[in-house]
Parts: C-alpha cells; structure tokens; sequence
C-alpha cells in the first residue's frame, strides 16, 4: 500500500470512530427524560359545607346535632353538604344556649321600623321547629339591650349572659337577669366571649372597651370579684375567644384581634404565643385534644365587603412556630373565619369554620 492509501484509510477509520463516539449511530438510545416532582399534598384537607353567603357569627353542638347562628337565622346539619333551616330566618343571630336536645335559646337582632336595632330573646323547645319570643328583661326601664355570649350551666341550671358592660345571670330559662358583675346601660362594645372553668368556680368574659381596648373579665362565682386583664394585646383590640386546655385546667387560651396569649397558671400571668399581627381577628382557637401542644386557627382581615382567602394557621409545638395553608378557594371566595368548634365525628376530631359571607368549612385534624 502506498503512503497516500494508507493515510485515506486511516483517515475514514477515525471519521467512523468520531461518528459512533458522538451518538451517530442509528442503534444509540435516546436520553431519559427524567419526570417531575409530583407536588406535594396540602398539610390540611378542607372542604366546603354548605350556607355560602351567610355569616356564621357561632357554631354549636349538642347531641351529636351541629347548629350555625348566622345574620339569616338558625340552622343545624342533616349531614354532610347539606343543612335544615331551623327558623328565625329575619334575625340575626348572635349567641344561642342549647339547653337540651330540644330546648333552645337565641339572642337575636333586628333593625326596627325606624332604623335601630331591636333586640329580642327567642325559645324553642323541639330543635328549632317553632319558636316564641320570651318575655325578658336584659337591661334598664324596660329596655331590653343586646345579648352577646350565652352560657348554661347544666349543673347548677343558671344561664349566663353577657351584655356591653355586663354579664348577667338567670335561673328562669331567661325570663329574668340578675346582674352579676358590672350594670346595664354602661359604654363600650360588646363582650361576646365567654366560658366557663371545668369546677364551675370562674366565668371568664371579654371583648372591648369604650376606648377600642381589649378587656378580659376573670370573675370568681363564690366571692363575686372580678380581675380586669386590659393589657395582654397592644390596642386597639378585642377579645374575641376564651378557651382552656384539654389536658390541664389551669391552662387559658385567649384569642383576639392582634394574635393569642396563653396563662399556665390561670391568669397569674400571660404569653403571646401568636402576636404582631395588625388589622387581624382571631375569633377562636382550638387545641387538639389528643397532642395540646397542636394549636389550630383562623383570622378574619376587616373587610366587610371585599373576598380574602381562608388561611389556616398552626403550631405544633405550643406557638414556639407556626406554619399557615392558604385553601385555593379563588378570587371571589370569603374566607374570612368568625366562628370554630372541634367536635368528634366517631374516632375522628374535626374542625369546622363559620366564615364571613363564605358559609362553612370542614377539616379533619390530621
């Protein structure tokens, strides 16, 4: 072979060696498309409920039988998705007492023939079936004022109530009130929280002052004395919800307009575990029942008119850090939260959230 042949065959040998080693060849697998991440669950599963467009301002249960007050009536839950309209449909509901199964109580509102809100007490004692109105006195020289917050006592059979500077007692279903500290005709805005200890000892209460303050009543049942907190949340405020742990009855929870604070030692003294948070309602918490140290809620920005989403917030380690899920309800969705209640759904502890304008939603705790 000549110089210049063997070069031409050297030459096509290592063109052949190029074009196999750069992928060439027609035997070559093409690469592997590697998928994405599929994307990870939400922390929460929500869904909705039912009573879309209504303000759920309380939720209630008793016997196993969920119960919405709302501006448009009562209602309470056939089942899943779907509600019965249990009367009262012109009034605003804003506290209810179910005393028994059968037995209850509504405080309602209504703007009268001549723009101002009359305020009236109604009673029912088959579930919501029929209702009269209850010749009541809540309040000076035969007016009666609004009733905020209810709470019966099953054992010593006293309904108490609270007003905008009072909180009052009954022993006759309602028909008449005792004051029990504060008085009738006084200024401010409404206290409609209230609860009670696990002894029966102390009723808390609160909501705002005169001055847009957040004031928290502890008030002692044997020696008729109250302590004033006016300082655990920076104004203006509102306290909103009192509620006390499941595992230790010197726990109290306390949310508010502005965050939550905690006492561990029944009022003695007070941590911010959920604070720094402006223009924010917060009208409930709840603490699971089965790990305390799991804190649940949900605020209300104010805004009466305007969508907001639902964004569920929680700490499970006792508010040292809190995670938030925004619900993908959409631009037209009012998820603004007024009202909570945690109940057992067989083995099962569910959360359900009464929204401004937005109806009700339910969550399994996971």
């Amino acid at each position: 072979m000549t110089i210049k042949g063997f070069t031409i065959a050297c030459g096509l040998c290592l063109s052949v060696l190029f074009v196999t080693a750069c992928g060439g060849s027609s035997s070559s697998n093409p690469p592997v498309q590697e998928q994405p991440p599929a994307p990870a669950p939400p922390p929460v599963s929500l869904s909705f409920q039912g009573l879309d467009g209504l303000i759920i301002n309380k939720l209630y249960q008793h016997s196993g039988v969920l119960v919405a007050a709302s501006d448009a009536g009562v209602y309470w839950q056939t089942n899943e998705n779907n509600w019965h309209a249990a009367g009262l449909t012109d009034f605003d509901i804003m506290a209810m007492a179910l005393l028994t199964e059968q037995h209850w109580l509504a405080s309602s509102t209504q703007l009268a023939p001549d723009g101002y809100p009359r305020y009236l007490l109604f009673e029912s004692f088959n579930a919501g079936s029929d209702w009269h109105e209850v010749n009541y006195q809540f309040g000076q020289a035969g007016e009666n004022e609004a009733i905020y917050a209810l709470l019966f006592d099953e054992v010593a059979h006293i309904i108490y109530a609270t007003g905008v500077s009072v909180l009052a007692s009954s022993t006759d279903m309602g028909q008449s009130w005792k004051v029990s500290h504060g008085d009738f005709g006084g200024f401010g805005m409404p206290k409609s929280a209230l609860t009670q200890s696990a002894d029966r000892q102390t009723l808390w209460y609160g909501g705002q002052g005169a001055i847009e303050n957040g004031m928290l009543y502890q008030y002692d049942l044997n020696s008729g004395q109250a302590v004033l907190f006016s300082d655990l949340f920076p104004n203006p405020s509102s306290i909103k919800a009192i509620r006390y742990a499941p595992d230790d009855p010197q726990t109290v929870y306390v949310s508010s307009e502005g965050g939550i604070v905690r006492s561990n030692d029944h009022g003695q003294s007070w941590q911010t575990i959920l604070g720094d948070v402006d223009f924010r309602f917060y009208f409930d918490v709840v603490i699971d029942p089965v790990t305390p140290e799991r804190i649940f809620t949900a605020g209300w920005a104010k805004n009466f008119t305007e969508p907001q989403p639902l964004i569920i917030e929680w700490t499970d380690n006792g508010g040292q850090s809190w995670q938030q899920y925004q619900y993908p309800g959409g631009s037209n969705f009012f998820g603004g939260v007024r009202s909570m209640i945690l109940v057992a759904e067989g083995t099962q502890q569910v959360v359900y959230f009464g929204l401004y304008k937005g109806g009700i939603m339910r969550m399994p705790l996971p």
